[in-house]
């Protein structure tokens, strides 16, 4: 069973045995669907409970009613959006490690570096990593980089906390020196 290291965002480092597991979750779109429904679900809810609130006192907010129901009906549709995208991210979080398929294998044992599809991609000797700025985001993205490249690893995301220490963290216990 491997032993969670860090946990960012839904990107995992994990360590079973000799082998550092870089396993993705993928929390990217439901938190951004948990994100923007939550705002909504504040912006009309909270307009519309208001509105409805003040129309139903007498003193009426320049609205109709059944707009202002409306409004509240939005925004508490949207809150149920937000509460379906949170409980999506928990029930992922509790499904073990064990049951995701990689994106990135650092075999400390056999000294090499290994893709989601097995394949051998760089001794662990020349392996680096990084943060790399994405285009269209604010958050960086981890990176493995080669003598042949840039392996992306995660593509960070403001919603889910972006990368935090990954890259120190696979940095130390990748190459050894982590506590």
């Amino acid at each position: 069973m491997p032993r969670i290291l860090r946990e960012v965002g839904g990107l995992v480092i994990a360590e079973d045995g000799p082998l550092v597991l870089v396993v993705d979750r993928r929390h990217g779109p439901p938190a951004i669907l948990a994100f923007v429904t939550g705002v909504i679900a504040l912006v009309f809810g909270g307009f519309g409970a208001v509105s409805l609130a003040t129309v139903a006192a007498g003193r009426g907010a320049g609205l109709p009613a059944w707009l202002c129901a409306a409004l509240l009906a939005v925004g508490v549709a949207a809150a149920v959006a937000a509460a379906t995208g949170v409980r999506h991210i928990r029930r992922t979080r509790s499904i073990p490690v064990s049951d995701y398929h990689p994106v990135a294998v650092f075999d400390r044992a056999a000294r090499i570096y290994r893709d989601a599809d097995g394949q051998v991609v760089a001794p662990l000797d020349v392996v680096t990593f990084g943060r790399r700025m994405q285009v269209g985001s604010s958050s960086p993205k981890l990176v493995a980089q080669t003598p042949a490249g840039e392996h992306v690893l995660f593509r960070g995301n403001p919603f889910t906390g972006g990368l935090g220490d990954l890259d120190t963290v696979l940095t130390d216990v990748v190459t050894g020196s982590a506590p």
